[in-house]
């Protein structure tokens, strides 16, 4: 892992580590002043953001005590694996995705500073996707939230590609993988979502699930819900 200061955005560190499929991931690391333990979160974007995108959120949860990870995908490198391309490939990009996350999450436990038990996960569009997908298999993971994802992608994916496409992106349908999660989990969707569409919302009918008057970005309602969701989730 290389890491230092960052200068473009104060209070925080930049730091790559090597991802398993190739290449390096970029990320910022921000965490509370102090010793510690704390607890940590590790953040996915979508498909148009970066890990910037939710440095606004990190920075509140520094303030309860709580450091977050937030990773660059594999789209947004310059170097990386796209995304919607309508190939097959696409499966392979959102396998990377997932196995960052999952070594992201190992570096936080890691850390001397952070509490191995009080750790967890927020995606939002495909992040969310991936992250439904980590929080069914990693059972290390205490909370997560899952934002504007839907109960399969075929809704979306179906712009980009054909039934071949189809076939091979629903090993990544967020059901197929949310069952098996042990976490305590927040999923959160639009109800003027037009990626994911609210028939097939992933929070439609199920008990952690809220629609809100929103669209794919949703609302600073949500956000307030998921920053006092993680806060009161990874309290000590």
């Amino acid at each position: 892992m290389r890491s230092g200061p960052s200068t473009r955005e104060p209070g925080t560190r930049w730091l790559t580590y090597r991802s398993v499929l190739g290449g390096r991931v970029p990320a910022y690391l921000v965490e509370p002043r102090g010793a510690g333990p704390f607890g940590a979160v590790v953040f996915q974007h979508g498909r148009l953001g970066n890990r910037s995108q939710f440095l606004g959120e990190a920075r509140q949860l520094r303030r309860h005590d709580i450091a977050s990870l937030l990773l660059d995908a594999p789209w947004a490198r310059p170097d990386g694996r796209r995304i919607l391309t309508g190939r097959t490939s696409d499966a392979l990009t959102l396998r990377q995705t997932v196995v960052d996350e999952r070594r992201g999450l190992d570096l936080l436990a890691g850390r001397p500073e952070i509490d191995p038990q009080r750790l967890g996960v927020m995606g939002f569009s495909l992040g969310a996707v991936a992250s439904a997908a980590l929080v069914g298999v990693d059972h290390q993971i205490r909370c997560g939230v899952l934002a504007s994802a839907g109960r399969r992608l075929a809704p979306l994916m179906q712009r980009f590609g054909g039934s071949q496409y189809l076939r091979a992106m629903a090993t990544f349908d967020p059901i197929r993988w949310i069952g098996s999660a042990t976490a305590r989990l927040l999923v959160q969707n639009g109800l003027l979502d037009r990626d994911f569409p609210p028939y097939d919302a992933l929070a439609r009918g199920r008990a952690g699930g809220v629609m809100y008057p929103a669209g794919h970005t949703l609302d600073l309602q949500a956000v307030r819900d998921r920053e006092r969701f993680l806060e009161q989730c990874l309290a000590t």
